[in-house]
């Protein structure tokens, strides 16, 4: 097997059987940002250029890869191969995409650096990681294209690597669910690029506001006190989970609301994944409600009778008038 350093660092058995490496690099330690969603270019007043839709930003080990793939291995093929041995190594996905879908190829160019080339509909890219918590581990992104008919990919590769920051673009209104592996209430990294999605949207938008609420599979402990109580605490750790990154990150004060947790027993037969899991809602705020004051202040004066000619009173609105017959 002709990759043996790169195989080391995507911590996989093997990854191809003919591919001809084009560059290697390492470096023992490295502050680097990650795409973790599609290539935009800007235009506007303060920028123009291409830019990410969001990206983390990673310190760590890191290994960098160059490989030509023999012709009869199509794009699609190459990143397939890679997101099964990826997965099949303990790696989760976070985010990936397909042809025109990532962007300008040449954006990728600007990102990614050397060694990256081709046309947008035949790119593909995919971020992974693989650790207890999405803020550690080790991470992955992976950038396919052809050059010249001839299939070529880039690997980056961080071990033992620190998650310091993460941008988003703002999510839209609406509600999401995030799942956890059972007995756990740790957030994959997929799972922290949408919650703060919508830290991004309360940080940007005053008249937003995020709702929590979390929730546990109750059915192995349902018959026991202790059981109970366990899963309570871990609904309620789930939901805290998602309210912190919203506390920490979007400075939105009063307009995050925690439920805290609910314990579900599923019915028979039913997989308890569904209740292992948090509601996120994003939502307009409502209109205050006015204040008694703010009515009077606003509430139209009674008319006053208009003045005569000689400083009397005439009375206004509807009379009945009398007048002495001669």
């Amino acid at each position: 097997m002709a990759l043996a350093g790169a195989v080391k660092a995507l911590q996989v058995p093997a990854l191809f059987d003919h591919e001809t490496v084009m560059a290697r690099t390492y470096q023992s330690r490295i502050n680097i940002e990650l795409p973790s969603s599609p290539i935009r270019y800007l235009d506007n007043e303060t920028r123009q250029g291409y830019a990410s839709g969001g990206e983390v930003h990673l310190v760590g080990r890191m290994r960098r890869v160059v490989l030509d793939h023999p012709p009869a291995d199509s794009d699609l093929s190459i990143i397939e191969h890679y997101r099964a041995r990826l997965t099949g190594a303990g790696y989760r996905i976070a985010f990936e995409c397909h042809r025109d879908e990532c962007g300008d190829a040449p954006g990728w160019r600007l990102m990614l650096g050397q060694g990256v080339i081709g046309e947008s509909d035949s790119q593909h890219y995919l971020l992974a990681h693989k650790g207890k918590q999405a803020e550690r581990g080790d991470y992955v992104a992976v950038y396919v294209n052809e050059v010249d008919d001839l299939p070529r990919s880039v690997a980056i590769s961080l071990e033992n690597a620190r998650l310091t920051r993460v941008l988003t673009l703002a999510a839209e209104p609406g509600e999401q669910q995030l799942f956890f592996a059972l007995n756990d209430s740790r957030l994959s990294l997929a799972d922290l690029l949408r919650v703060d999605r919508v830290a991004t949207a309360l940080r940007e938008q005053d008249d937003l506001q995020a709702s929590v609420t979390g929730y546990a599979d109750g059915a192995g402990d349902a018959a026991t006190e202790n059981g109970r109580d366990s899963n309570r605490r871990l609904a309620r750790e789930r939901a805290d989970r998602v309210a912190t990154w919203l506390a920490d990150h979007a400075d939105a004060g009063d307009r995050v609301a925690n439920h805290g947790g609910q314990v579900q027993v599923p019915p028979p037969g039913e997989d308890g994944r569904h209740w292992r899991r948090v509601d996120l809602i994003l939502e307009q705020r409502p209109a205050p409600a006015p204040t008694p004051q703010a009515d009077a202040e606003t509430a139209t004066p009674p008319s006053e009778p208009a003045p005569t000619g000689d400083g009397a009173t005439q009375p206004q609105g509807d009379q009945d008038n009398e007048t002495d017959s001669v």
